[in-house]
């Protein structure tokens, strides 16, 4: 079982000269030159922007989300608030209209009912004369 393992595997000879193996000259490897650091990120000059942008802000603790964005992501810090901003934005506008159709809803059922409310089990107040209104009044 040996003997056919060694005609398996080519010898030099068995090669056509083209495949044979020619020494390469060694060409000299240059190291590729290593990255520049990151900068440090001047945090004070991103929080005076955004508040120059929100004074609302000033003395209120940033929301998590945009510390996360700013700090994980590298999102400056203006650009994570207003990204956050705009997505309680949105949020917000949602649920008004999601209130906004349940009060239209409502409406639509109160007016197709077939018995409408009646104030007061059906007893309807006179119009008060405006005489006796401001006489009482005292």
């Amino acid at each position: 079982m040996d003997d056919n393992l060694e005609n398996l595997i080519p010898t030099e000879e068995d090669l056509e000269p083209e495949q044979a193996e020619t020494p390469q000259p060694e060409v000299p490897v240059e190291p590729e030159p290593l990255p520049e650091p990151p900068k440090a990120r001047d945090y004070a000059a991103e929080v005076s922007e955004l508040l120059r942008a929100h004074p609302e802000l000033r003395g209120k603790p940033l929301p998590d989300d945009v510390t996360r964005m700013a700090v994980d992501e590298g999102v400056p810090l203006p650009e994570a608030y207003r990204s956050y901003a705009e997505k309680e934005t949105k949020a917000e506008l949602e649920r008004l209209r999601e209130e906004n159709r349940v009060y239209r809803q409502n409406e639509e059922a109160a007016r197709r009912a077939p018995i409408q409310p009646v104030a007061d089990s059906g007893v309807q107040e006179k119009a008060k004369d405006p005489f006796l209104a401001g006489f009482e009044s005292w």
